[in-house]
């Protein structure tokens, strides 16, 4: 074809497009859109593998390693789950919980003490291990661990710091001596380990979707102000392992750990329906953004951003023309009362946090720089003075105010010096060709997110938090592997 006559059909398509736009911009923008993702689509497909990039094995593949104490400690670790989440099972009613109603408990502590004590017996093995990058990311654990001890020096309610401070010992020695000793020992160490967090987050979905069969008089699923308003700390045994097992299945395949398999859909569709069932909206949210950050650092290469930036364009550009035409109205209208669970009014405040939060900054005053106390705000005094009740639900709804209001901005920027340190070392770590690097700054990401709408800082024991400190146990039980010789696992389940 001639220059002029494609420089005519140009002129003709542009012209096609404006008056289009002027006229009827909705079927436009929308065919356009289609066109230009395609296009974009292709652009990325025809990328070539890098020549400076690492080179991959992709027959390669670890043996399964089993032994004796591979058996004891994934039959312990199954026993360990399965007691923590039994009694979600009975589907009790909401109650007046709190930290210590769902840490307290008698069942929970003899839990939490056999699993560091568990850990404790691999912990020789992990400080010898222990790779000299990681290590100053341990001190500054350490230092925060001494904080909260010095602490009850201060604190408004030493036998909450105490039993906190106990807890959030043992689950330190656990997850370093089980990441750092046990995982780290084995070839497989890995693999085994996402295998566990894979089927704990199945068992924790059966918790919910078993005895739902059973009790459909009671909810009715598709009412949108309607949810399984069941007792139980299910946010931290339920909805939380389950996102975390979701973005650890997408990640692996992203970053080529293993193949996304076509049982893989099944098993996404399964960890979703309770989700759905619960009406869990933060950490759904929270996890998407986190792997959007998660993918907008792994991706770096020129075609990636082309990508990254014209999806970007074409969406806002398409919310603007949506939106002025009203079509984002018509089409997520009725979706509107479920993602409010039938109640815009309650979540524009945040289900009520906004409120909170507001007379919580009022308190942190009062002791702005050393706090109550680790973990000691919620005593019963101030439960009855700001919520009236003296069984009421102890939680900021935010982990960095929490962090604030028990430990002071000295143990607040503790915390987040840890946690922006474990960010640097797993970046450091994954752009050396460690994939578990990528996977702790996911899980670091999304624990960040979470704490803005849940307060994570201040209980020993949540999901997220146990698996940054055994994965970054497990990256630090070793130097980076070589990026030339990273095994790719062609098949691998989850």
């Amino acid at each position: 074809m001639s220059l002029a006559a494609r420089a005519s059909a140009f002129a003709a398509l542009a012209l096609l497009i404006g008056v289009g736009t002027v006229y009827a911009p909705v079927p436009t923008f929308t065919a356009l859109a289609v066109l230009f993702a395609l296009s974009l689509w292709a652009f990325a497909s025809s990328r070539q593998p890098s020549l400076a990039g690492p080179k991959i094995v992709v027959e390669t593949k670890i043996e399964p390693c089993t032994t004796a104490v591979t058996r004891l400690v994934s039959g312990y670790l199954l026993v360990f789950w399965i007691g923590l989440i039994v009694p979600l099972l009975a589907y009790s009613p909401r109650g007046p919980s709190s930290i210590g109603v769902s840490e307290g408990s008698l069942s929970n502590q003899v839990l939490i003490s056999s699993f560091g004590l568990v850990g404790a017996l691999f912990l020789p093995a992990a400080i010898r291990r222990l790779d000299r990058a990681v290590q100053w990311l341990v001190a500054l654990w350490i230092l925060y661990l001494g904080w909260a001890a010095v602490s009850l020096i201060w604190s408004t309610y030493p036998l909450l710091t105490f039993r906190s401070l106990a807890g959030l010992v043992l689950v330190s020695v656990g997850c370093f001596g089980l990441g750092v000793g046990f995982y780290g020992s084995l070839p497989n160490g890995r693999d085994l380990f996402l295998r566990h967090v894979f089927w704990a987050s199945v068992l924790s979905a059966l918790v919910i979707l078993l005895p739902l069969p059973f009790r459909f008089g009671q909810y009715n699923l598709l009412d949108p102000s309607q949810r399984l308003d069941i007792g139980g700390n299910f946010p931290v045994y339920v909805t939380q392992p389950v996102v975390a097992a979701l973005l650890a299945l997408v990640a692996t395949s992203i970053l080529g750990v293993r193949r996304w398999l076509k049982r893989d859909w099944f098993w996404v569709a399964f960890l979703v329906l309770p989700l759905l069932a619960l009406k869990s909206r933060g950490p759904v949210l929270f996890g998407m953004l986190a792997l959007g950050i998660f993918y907008l650092f792994y991706k770096t290469s020129i075609r990636d951003r082309v990508l990254q930036a014209g999806a970007l364009f074409m969406i806002a550009i398409g919310t603007y023309i949506y939106y002025s035409e009203n079509v984002l109205g018509t089409i997520f209208g009725p979706l509107v009362p479920y993602l409010t669970r039938g109640n815009v009014e309650s979540t524009q405040n945040l289900t009520g946090r906004i409120p909170l939060w507001e007379v919580l900054i009022e308190q942190v005053w009062q002791h702005p720089w050393l706090g109550e106390g680790f973990a000691a705000f919620w005593n019963p005094f101030n439960i009855m003075l700001i919520t009236g009740d003296p069984l009421g639900l102890a939680s900021a709804h935010n982990g960095y105010l929490d962090a604030v209001l028990n430990t002071g901005v000295v143990g607040l920027t503790i915390l987040l010096a840890f946690c922006l340190g474990t960010l640097t070392v797993a970046l450091r770590r994954a752009r050396r060709g460690d994939p578990l690097g990528w996977l702790v700054f996911l899980f670091m990401v999304f624990y960040l997110l979470l704490n803005l709408t849940t307060s994570l800082t201040q209980e020993y024991f949540t999901p997220p938090f146990v698996m940054i400190l055994v994965t970054l146990g497990l990256m630090a039980s070793g130097p980076a592997p070589d990026p030339a010789t990273s095994p790719r696992a062609p098949e691998s389940a989850p």
